[in-house]
């Protein structure tokens, strides 16, 4: 028995330490200010600065939702600082933004204090029939595809 209270609260400890650095980890990695760190992401959040949602963070687009979103969100990030180091990151840069996290913030239910614009009707349509938000506003959070014309100009006929 009194191995069983020490196995418990050995465990406690190392959850309460895996926890908090996780915790810690994410409140550093989300910030844009991280981001901005790697060279091929610059130009976005550059871009990010000087578009309509400036005034949200990179997790409002780029986090799914539900209960294991930041350590999805963490995961990733952890996989983008490999591709850095590894120097094999793709060109143009591939981010996942999440539709739903669009819809939430202009129906008005996830971020009101955003005071996003509200989704005009006709959109409903689209969203049923499943076209995605970027399919459209591709360029809302910020510039995509920086850099893709400079590649293009270098190739020869």
């Amino acid at each position: 028995m009194q191995s069983c209270k020490k196995c418990l609260v050995l465990f406690g400890l190392i959850f309460l330490v895996v926890y908090t650095a996780h915790r810690v980890a994410y409140a550093f990695m989300a910030d844009p200010t991280f981001c901005v760190r790697c060279h091929e992401v610059a130009p976005y959040v550059s871009s990010w600065e000087n578009y309509p949602h400036s005034n949200i963070d990179c997790r409002q687009c780029h986090e799914t939702r539900g209960l294991f979103r930041r350590l999805d969100f963490a995961v990733r990030g952890i996989r983008d600082i490999g591709i850095h180091f590894k120097g094999d990151f793709s060109f143009p840069m591939r981010a996942v933004v999440y539709d739903v996290n669009c819809i939430n913030c202009h129906l008005g239910t996830f971020e009101p204090e955003s005071k996003a614009p509200i989704l005009p009707k006709d959109h409903k349509k689209l969203i049923k029939s499943g076209v995605g938000c970027n399919n459209c506003h591709r360029d809302t959070g910020h510039k995509n595809g920086l850099g893709v014309d400079d590649k293009f100009e270098s190739i020869n006929p």
